[in-house]
């Protein structure tokens, strides 16, 4: 059970990033958070992408404690960020986020230039990439897009401090419909939902890290959601069958998603 996965496995890869054209961003790539930019900005970060770079599912982009000095912004994929301990010998790891086409992994690194966790793919992925030193002519020159992409840092953390919520606080069947309510709404911002379908190519034990549960329990707990009519995790997708029972069984508030107003 612990391998089992609600999708398809993808092979380990450990060959190197590969660039893939000529870094140039095109319109269809504005998607999700990032669509949220007014279109100067978006323009400047255009002329600063200095590289397409594609990763396979698994391949790690960057570890912790590695100096950073480029940013990446997830076009196609999945990426996520693990934080990683070793106590008595064994290496322990949790999945402490989940990136969706549209946010920057890692634009946090730009003032820090190291990072506490890893970052990586855990599907095939396709990534925008701009230099530290491009981002802070943008900054220099606009308090105003400064605060644009600092606005984006700041949902992430707002995301994250949900995360801890869920994992804490949340019993396992509201947590695991607190997840997939999220990753529903942040994955239809980026256009990637289609007929109440949504990719979500997890690990049996990716899902029990994400919702602070055991992977056996998870197994359960996908079992009465399918059951109660709401969803259906499998064959790496979640198929959503009623959204308003899905999110009574979360209590799902998407406020701290800060979806833009209509």
């Amino acid at each position: 059970m612990k391998g089992e996965w609600f999708g398809r496995p993808e092979r380990a890869i450990v060959k190197t990033v590969t660039q893939a054209g000529e870094g140039v961003l095109k319109e269809e790539d504005r998607r999700g958070v990032v669509r949220r930019l007014e279109p100067e900005l978006w323009q400047l970060l255009c002329a600063a992408c200095s590289e397409i770079r594609l990763l396979d599912s698994r391949e790690v982009l960057s570890k912790a404690g590695d100096r950073i000095d480029i940013s990446a912004l997830l076009l196609d994929g999945l990426m996520a960020r693990y934080v990683r301990s070793s106590q008595r010998g064994e290496l322990q790891s949790a999945i402490v986020s989940i990136s969706v086409p549209g946010d920057f992994v890692d634009l946090h690194a730009l003032p820090l230039k190291r990072l506490d966790h890893d970052i990586g793919a855990l599907t095939p992925a396709r990534i925008a990439i701009f230099p530290h030193a491009a981002l802070d002519q943008i900054i220099d020159r606009s308090s105003r897009h400064a605060r644009q992409l600092w606005g984006l840092t700041m949902i992430d953390a707002s995301i994250h401090r949900h995360w801890i919520f869920r994992s804490s606080r949340l019993r396992a069947l509201a947590s695991v419909a607190d997840f997939v309510s999220e990753m529903d709404l942040r994955l239809q911002e980026a256009g990637e939902i289609r007929i109440d379908r949504l990719p979500l190519p997890l690990l049996q034990t990716d899902l029990a890290e994400i919702a602070g549960l055991s992977p056996v329990h998870v197994s359960r707990i996908c079992k009465e959601l399918r059951e109660s009519g709401a969803c259906t995790i499998r064959d790496g997708h979640a198929e959503i069958h009623d959204r308003e029972l899905l999110h009574h069984l979360a209590h799902f508030d998407p406020s701290y998603l800060y979806p833009p107003e209509e």
